[in-house]
């Protein structure tokens, strides 16, 4: 048995059986497909499968894959090799071979010069099968009125890997509803590690845990590299030119292991160059450099497993059967072995020697995906369960028990503690309070939120309106008045923040003055039906007395108009959706329940879209005893602040505040609170308003409309 630092030996030894690989080196010597590592093309043949319990059925899949094979990803995996054979050839130093190899490799590098990183025929092929397989094995999850959303990182090469793969879903599986996207949004679920994405998750710092490095692993493993060169060149040393060996073989060994991706018609014969020996020892240098280099990727990478977890949830939660998939790269996905130690990928041995018994790059060839294969049973009652394939292959969750059928809670609660090893998580939440003045608390909340199930930080204003002297106004925005802040300066308020949608789109009445009514038959300039409208805020003249009432209930577009027309009250702010109308959570079926992939179809004035997915949210609240209550949820920050649909806000609010009546006002970028003393030093924002993508205090929206609270 190996020596491995690990905390127990019978944990060492339960995990031995299952996922050290212990004859690696004779695996790798003896195929040169896994001698490419990374480059390894996917193996196509059948995989075995243990039958699904009794009584189950598969539902659901969350997927991760690498792009299918492609040329190589850096033009120095072919002109490294070029320039040291050409400089050979001008100084007379190469031998026939060389010759050979130097007449074949520049128009090979004329035909692949403009096709560095691109995908290959074969590389399309793959996400072909992929698909088919997929839809051959879990035939029920594909079924009519299934779901398929997938997302992509902005590498082509990974774009097209979706398009494949989606096109051929669409046609082995024509009853499904497929839905393919890829943006900013969707870097934490595909390329978290990129030095670009604003949502990186940030983490305990990852050191190498080795004291030698990559090259001098090199040349400690591979002192014959002067045999290789003498192949090319008649003095090796002086091959090299301006190289080192590792650099040189770095990129060597690139160029030789991703002939298999390339059509055959423009491979080059390279058996040569390598014994399948030299091969072997190559890949194990290789594999010792792509473990110091996606180690620290544990961290970053770790959003992509709290994706998978939570759309997982979501599916299962509204039965929704389909999939979610995210296509990305192999230092994406060789660091979620990591990251959730699959068959045992994140242990790390005393000996840098046996670190191939644990850690393979050839464990993700082009195309390599995970699958996490969800099963419920057919009859009601009985565990979620859920079955992990490494491409194709059942695969282990670390030491947890049940494979290849977990159960789902207990995967779920492993992933998260997983997750938590190597990024900082918010932990649960708490509400912070402090009095601003007798009868006004302002409230906080910061970290993981239960009703939502998500990190988010919320902002509420608590003013107890039996207290004498509070008033609730309304302001619109003018030469003075151009961000909620100014509305907190120039009123001397305690409390201000943004209110209604544009006022072309809702009824604003103040001082009995009729400012703007409902447009209609649409919002704005969209063909989408006005909704708006179907709640409203009513407040007396001294701003002393407020109420809100669920207007639209029951009321055409006309009779809302009319009703808000005629109305006695002297200030009307109306807004929708209400999200609880006498103790009611009404808002919590305001968008109904759809897929990311039907919402995304959607007009973006349409209530669906606009209510029916996360963003900023701000909302108006009275208790029944007397209290107003001014919330804002910020969003758009994936692992900080997730925001929240209509239907989490109404029943965060239920939740926690048991609210009479609540409203839902303009949010996203326009979500803005600011409290006296409170936040920042100069403006008062106590949250961070998106408009300016920095998530600070400073990114505030000019809006139209505002409420502020004063006590005189």
């Amino acid at each position: 048995m190996k020596r491995i630092l690990l905390v127990s030996i019978g944990l060492l030894l339960a995990l031995a059986a299952s996922a050290q690989r212990t004859n690696v080196r004779e695996e790798v010597l003896n195929d040169w497909n896994k001698s490419s590592g990374l480059d390894c093309v996917y193996d196509q043949s059948p995989k075995a499968a243990t039958p699904a319990p009794k009584g189950y059925e598969a539902v659901y899949i969350g997927h991760y894959g690498r792009h299918g094979s492609r040329y190589a990803y850096t033009a120095r995996a072919y002109t490294v090799l070029l320039e040291m054979l050409a400089r050979g050839q001008k100084e007379g130093n190469l031998t026939p071979y060389g010759e050979k190899l130097l007449a074949d490799l520049q128009p090979f590098w004329d035909i692949v010069r403009y096709r560095v990183g691109d995908l290959t025929p074969l590389g399309w092929q793959q996400h072909q099968y992929i698909a088919r397989t997929m839809v051959k094995s879990f035939p029920t999850v594909f079924g009519k009125g299934s779901k398929v959303d997938a997302c992509s990182s902005a590498s082509e090469r990974s774009i097209l890997s979706m398009s494949s793969c989606c096109a051929e879903l669409s046609r082995v599986a024509p009853k499904t509803e497929i839905y393919a996207h890829q943006s900013i949004l969707d870097m934490n679920a595909t390329r978290p590690n990129d030095k670009n994405n604003p949502f990186r998750y940030e983490g305990p710092a990852t050191r190498f845990p080795y004291a030698e490095s990559p090259e001098a692993f090199f040349l400690r493993k591979f002192p014959q590299y002067r045999t290789v060169l003498g192949r090319l060149f008649k003095d090796p040393d002086a091959g090299l030119a301006s190289y080192t060996p590792w650099n040189a073989f770095f990129n060597i060994y690139m160029f030789i292991a991703g002939m298999n991706s390339i059509p055959e018609e423009e491979r080059l014969d390279v058996s040569g160059l390598v014994t399948k020996e030299e091969y072997a020892i190559l890949w194990e240098t290789d594999n010792y450099d792509r473990f110091r280099e996606y180690i620290k990727y544990r961290t970053p990478n770790s959003s992509v497993v709290e994706d998978i977890v939570r759309k997982a949830d979501e599916a299962l939660a509204s039965g929704q059967r389909g999939a979610h998939l995210r296509f990305g790269h192999d230092h994406v996905l060789m660091s979620l072995l990591m990251v959730m130690d699959i068959d045992g990928f994140d242990t790390v041995p005393s000996d840098n020697d046996e670190l191939v018994y644990w850690f393979q790059s050839f464990r993700s060839p082009k195309a390599t995906n995970l699958q996490f294969v969800f099963y419920k049973p057919k009859k009601k009652g009985g565990d979620v369960l859920v079955k992990l394939l490494l491409n194709g292959e059942e695969a282990h969750f670390g030491q947890l028990e049940g494979f290849p059928y977990y159960k789902w809670a207990d995967v779920r609660t492993y992933l998260l503690e997983r997750v938590a090893k190597f990024a900082y998580r918010p932990a649960d939440g708490q509400w912070t309070v402090t009095e601003v003045t007798p009868g006004l608390n302002y409230m906080e909340f910061r970290g993981m939120e239960p009703v939502s199930g998500s990190a988010q930080q919320i902002f509420v204003a608590d003013c107890d309106l039996n207290q004498p002297g509070f008033s609730f106004r309304y302001a619109m925005a003018g030469e003075d008045v151009g961000v909620a802040s100014d509305v907190l300066r120039k009123y001397d308020a305690l409390v201000s923040m943004n209110a209604a949608y544009e006022r072309t789109s809702v009824v604003v009445k103040v001082d009995g003055e009729l400012i703007s009514n409902m447009p209609y038959n649409t919002v704005m300039t969209s063909p989408v039906p006005n909704w708006k409208s179907e709640a409203a805020i009513y407040t007396s003249a001294d701003g002393r007395t407020v109420e809100i009432a669920y207007e639209g209930k029951g009321r055409s577009l006309s009779e809302l108009r009319q009703l808000y027309a005629a109305s006695a009250w002297p200030n009307i702010y109306t807004s929708a959706p209400m999200l609880i109308a006498d103790h009611q959570p009404v808002g919590a079926s305001f968008a109904g329940f759809h897929t990311a992939a039907e919402i995304a179809k959607l007009n973006y004035e349409d209530p669906v879209r606009h209510q029916g997915v996360r963003h900023p949210r701000t909302a108006v609240a009275l208790t029944d005893n007397g209290h107003l209550l001014m919330v804002v949820v910020d969003g758009r920050r994936p692992g900080v602040s997730e925001g929240m649909s209509a239907r989490e806000l109404t029943l965060f609010l239920e939740e926690n505040f048991h609210p009479k009546d609540a409203i839902n006002m303009d949010g996203g970028g326009s979500s803005t609170l600011c409290v006296a003393g409170q936040g920042d030093p100069s403006t008062h924002v106590v949250n961070y308003p998106v408009d300016n993508k920095r998530y600070d205090h400073t990114g505030e929206r000019h809006v139209s409309t505002y409420f502020y609270l004063v006590k005189e």
